[in-house]
Formats: structure tokens, C-alpha cells, sequence
């Protein structure tokens, strides 16, 4: 198996993007199945998780009810910065969400 070397940190404003249930929200799960699979097989994904929508925080927060929740995570194999970034770019939520990007230190 392969070093991580990035993270990928999936985000999204509740409310927005596909809604459960919908066949938009089954055609987005469908690609991030593939990006997914696709990933692996080339040996760049060395592990996806999902998050559950709900979480602990400690330390201090703001109350913002428009703040964007992370709901997904991918460490990534990738030569450098910039393919991690294509592949971040890749991802179907980026209409409604965003991808923060983490270089992990060795």
C-alpha cells in the first residue's frame, strides 16, 4: 500500500446540491462511486470516508447555520500538489460545495 500524501476535505452548505431520495442525488453517488473505484485501481486512493452529519467540536465555534460541513474524507497517493488538485477538481459537489486540500507531513 502506498503513503498518503494528501487529503482531500469534501464540504457542502446543508440545503444545497442534490436532495436524498432524488434521482440527481443517486446520479451524483454514481460518480463519486466511479471516481472512486477509479482512483484505486490506479493506486492513487488509499482510503474514502463518508462522515456522518453530525460530529463533536471542541474548542471554540462559531453558531453559523450557513457554514459549510465537511461530509467526506480521501487520502490520496498523489505525485505532487498539482494531481492532487485535478483529482480534487474531478469531484461532483464543486457546483455546491468545495474541496479544501491538506499536504500530510511525513
Amino acid at each position: 500500500m502506498s503513503t498518503p500524501t494528501h487529503l482531500l476535505i469534501h464540504h457542502y452548505t446543508p440545503g444545497t446540491g442534490p436532495q436524498e431520495g432524488t434521482p440527481e442525488l443517486e446520479s451524483e453517488m454514481a460518480i463519486w462511486a466511479e471516481i472512486d473505484t477509479e482512483l484505486r485501481r490506479s493506486g492513487q486512493l488509499i482510503e474514502g470516508w463518508a462522515l456522518q452529519p453530525t460530529h463533536l467540536q471542541l474548542g471554540q465555534t462559531d453558531d453559523d447555520s450557513n457554514k459549510q460541513v465537511t461530509f467526506a474524507v480521501h487520502a490520496l497517493a498523489a505525485d505532487d500538489d498539482g494531481a492532487a488538485q485535478a483529482i480534487a477538481q474531478r469531484m461532483p459537489h464543486l457546483s455546491y460545495g468545495s474541496t479544501t486540500i491538506h499536504r500530510l507531513m511525513r
